[in-house]
């Protein structure tokens, strides 16, 4: 992959949001993981850069797994607050070879239920997407394959492809670098001028119009997921 640094205009994800959640429950600001010199990092903004937004009650009692396989263990975490970042972080040492993830349920939000997932993607990308291993009890997930062009994110809803999700990129100084809707294998493919050194991020949105129920005293009649991927430039590996 190329090194470059982000050199383009960053876009809220209000505007570009609009292109592919497809509703009027648009957030932006969303719950990222990420791995960096040994911490865990659980934090709720715009993209990977935007980490000084106050945890929502709802948010901060997310659990957040590492994944080893088919098995998940918790990470101990302590709520940190300081001039750069508010969040969770891991208390123990986790390896950025790992694969960390957690999902949430925010709430209701204009009669839409409103679930997070979030994703941090450890170690050596595969090559093909046959090496990927789907995550269990995980509805919205997201997988990514180093090629010689760049990277392929698949996206699997209920683990079957998700087709026409717009998927957007963001490079980890919070500047959009690419976007694309999925095809129908559920990949969407980004260059290597688009993914970039350091921490990458994407943001999927899918609404489910067939969902009705409550999430405490509040009823729905839709349900509104999000997905955020953290993961490094290969090349970074």
């Amino acid at each position: 992959m190329k090194t470059t640094r982000c050199m383009r205009a960053g876009v809220s994800l209000i505007i570009c949001g609009s292109l592919f959640l497809a509703s009027d429950t648009v957030h932006a600001h969303f719950p990222w993981v990420t791995v960096e010199e040994g911490k865990a990092n659980y934090f709720f903004g715009e993209t990977p850069a935007d980490r000084t937004y106050s945890l929502p009650p709802t948010i901060g009692k997310a659990d957040i797994l590492m994944r080893s396989g088919a098995d998940h263990s918790a990470v101990d975490t302590e709520l940190i607050e300081t001039d750069d970042f508010i969040g969770k972080k891991s208390v123990g040492e986790v390896s950025e070879k790992s694969d960390v993830i957690s999902q949430v349920i925010f709430g209701v939000y204009n009669g839409s239920k409103l679930k997070y997932y979030s994703q941090y993607l450890g170690g050596v990308m595969p090559s093909s997407f046959s090496e990927c291993k789907p995550i269990e009890g995980m509805d919205l997930q997201a997988h990514a394959v180093d090629t010689d062009k760049g990277v392929d994110v698949y996206v699997l809803w209920q683990g079957k492809p998700l087709t026409d999700a717009k998927v957007a990129l963001f490079c980890d100084e919070g500047h959009q670098e690419g976007d694309g809707t999925t095809d129908k294998n559920g990949k969407v493919s980004f260059t290597d001028k688009e993914v970039e050194d350091g921490i990458n991020g994407i943001v999927v949105g899918h609404k489910v119009d067939e969902d009705s129920g409550r999430v405490g005293d509040q009823e729905y009649d839709s349900a509104m997921h999000y997905l955020t991927v953290t993961f490094a430039d290969p090349e970074d590996r």
